[in-house]
């Protein structure tokens, strides 16, 4: 799928999802997720560390909101698009609070990834935030509620890939 001019943008961070890109995302849906990657430093983390001591601090527990943490992710897919995913809550299951660290992120995202993992859906929340549905055999196993997103294309996949 060709990103549309609108994602084009360089650098643009999106947080909120309109008519347009809705329907340009969801060309994307049964797509292949073939890398994921979770930062170890979330941009929040990043942006707090470079703050003065005059500036005002960074408030910790809106990464860590209902019981989880908001995670910064790359999603690689197969046709070569991938999304930057900033402050990102995954959900398991919609009637459980979100996974509660990175380690637990990162691991059920790479086990989910080794058995098979399509973007099943794109969705959107109730305040026009970007929701990513993934899969197993077209059944929903993880719900990413994302923060702010980057879309751009891949050539080729990072070092740390295993394909």
């Amino acid at each position: 799928m060709p990103i549309s001019e609108k994602s084009r943008d360089e650098g643009q961070l999106y947080t909120h999802v309109d008519d347009e890109q809705f329907n340009d995302l969801s060309e994307l849906n049964g797509q292949t997720v073939v890398h994921v990657g979770v930062w170890e430093e979330g941009l929040a983390e990043s942006i707090a560390s470079t703050n003065s001591n005059n500036a005002p601090s960074i408030d910790k527990s809106a990464d860590e909101m209902e019981g989880g943490i908001a995670a910064d992710i790359d999603l690689y897919l197969r046709d070569g698009v991938y999304f930057e995913l900033y402050g990102t809550l995954c959900y398991t299951d919609l009637d459980a609070p979100p996974l509660a660290n990175l380690a637990q992120i990162e691991q059920h995202l790479q086990q989910l990834l080794e058995a098979g993992l399509k973007l099943e859906e794109i969705a959107v929340d109730e305040e026009d935030g970007l929701v990513i549905i993934l899969s197993q055999a077209k059944k929903p196993v993880i719900y990413l509620q994302v923060g702010a997103w980057l879309l751009d294309e891949w050539e080729e996949l990072p070092e740390s890939a295993s394909t």
